[in-house]
């Protein structure tokens, strides 16, 4: 996953860097590193990041809030 795909993954989502990191359980500075390029975001979390926005796009809002909760 590139920066540029990853903003928009975010984009998509709605999330800030910090929900990012909540729901995926990195640290907080990573989704920064993600978002320049310094770090490439990991294989099993761009995957997760992808079903996440294809969840998003499928599921109305509530059912998908209600799973992200269950997720943290």
């Amino acid at each position: 996953m590139t920066p540029a795909q990853y903003r928009a993954v975010r984009d998509e989502l709605g999330w800030s860097n910090a929900q990012v990191a909540k729901t995926i359980g990195v640290s907080k500075r990573m989704p920064f590193r993600y978002e320049t390029g310094e770090t490439e975001v990991p294989g099993p979390a761009a995957r997760l990041l992808r079903l996440l926005v294809m969840l998003r796009l499928t599921a109305g809002s509530q059912k998908f809030n209600e799973i992200v909760e269950r997720m943290q």
